[in-house]
């Protein structure tokens, strides 16, 4: 294996990894997204129908 087998390999690693930290990076804001919307419910055992929009 020389120097170019070598730099190909690690481009090739190199580029699963960050897409491996992309895919954990949005799967930790969408558990995180999660856990804030479903807390009302587990706080209370009910969600509440607030208005989006004040009157």
């Amino acid at each position: 294996m020389d120097w170019l087998d070598l730099l190909a390999v690690q481009g090739t690693l190199g580029s699963l990894l960050q897409h491996h930290s992309s895919k954990a990076s949005i799967l930790q804001r969408s558990a995180f997204f999660r856990v804030q919307l479903s807390r009302p419910y587990m706080t209370t055992g009910k969600t509440k129908d607030e208005p989006l929009l004040a009157k």
